[in-house]
This record gives C-alpha cells, sequence and structure tokens, in this order.
C-alpha cells in the first residue's frame, strides 16, 4: 500500500476520531437501554419479540448456573447480555 499525504491521513485521523465518538455515544445508549431491560425482567427471563417466535433473554454474566454472583469471568467487563433466539 503506498504511503498517503499528510494531508490524507489528517483527514483519516479526523474521521476515525468522529467515528469513535459516535461509537461511544452509541455504546452510552445502549448502556442506558440495557439497564432499563435489567431493570424490567430477570435473568433467565424469555421476552417475546415477534409472532414468529422471536425471543430474547436477558443474561447475568456474573452469575454461575444456579444464578449465583461469582467473583470472576472470563466473559468481558459487561456484566448483562441480550441473547437473541431465533425460531
Amino acid at each position: 500500500m503506498a504511503r498517503k499525504k499528510k494531508s490524507d491521513v489528517a483527514d483519516l485521523v479526523t474521521r476515525y476520531t468522529r467515528a469513535r465518538e459516535a461509537g461511544k455515544r452509541g455504546y452510552e445508549r445502549a448502556d442506558r437501554l440495557i439497564h432499563e431491560i435489567a431493570a424490567a425482567v430477570g435473568p433467565g427471563e424469555e421476552i417475546q419479540l415477534s409472532e414468529s417466535g422471536r425471543k430474547a433473554v436477558l443474561v447475568d454474566r456474573f452469575a454461575d448456573a444456579e444464578g449465583k454472583g461469582v467473583i470472576w469471568t472470563p466473559c468481558a467487563a459487561r456484566r448483562w447480555e441480550l441473547k437473541i433466539i431465533e425460531p
């Protein structure tokens, strides 16, 4: 790949930082929504999304199989995950 002119690279950096900021705002919105979902339903509770059978299940990634909290898990830094179940 040929090297780009510095002015072109500056444009890439600007686009990159804008994309990162947009992503950050998106994750902040998603965090607020997942907390609202977690306040409304319990882990393992199915949420019907469509009449075709599509569902979602709230998964607590910091709980073991019995639903008890765990100190360490190899999954990630996020506690909640929304699992989508296709029919």
